[in-house]
């Protein structure tokens, strides 16, 4: 059986290097953009949609939830001019 060598020269290795870090910067950058789009084409859930419209409309702000070890916040009022 005859053997095989596989030898790589300095010039390969940089070739070889340079295609791998190329394919993890597309598969990055890839990975960005299905990202945004799938947030983009999210469907909106239905008890929020109305609120966060209601909130436009009437320029007001929306209560946010308490965050939890945070109750020594006191919550500040919203501006009445915008």
């Amino acid at each position: 059986m005859q053997q095989y060598v596989f030898s790589m020269t300095s010039r390969m290795m940089t070739i070889a290097a340079a295609c791998a870090l190329l394919l993890c910067v597309l598969l990055f950058v890839l990975g960005i953009e299905i990202g945004a789009r799938f947030s983009a084409d999210a469907p909106r859930d239905a008890s929020t949609a109305p609120a966060a419209r209601a909130t436009v409309a009437t320029g007001s702000v929306a209560p946010q939830p308490a965050l939890p070890g945070a109750s020594d916040l006191a919550p500040v009022p919203a501006s009445s001019t915008l």
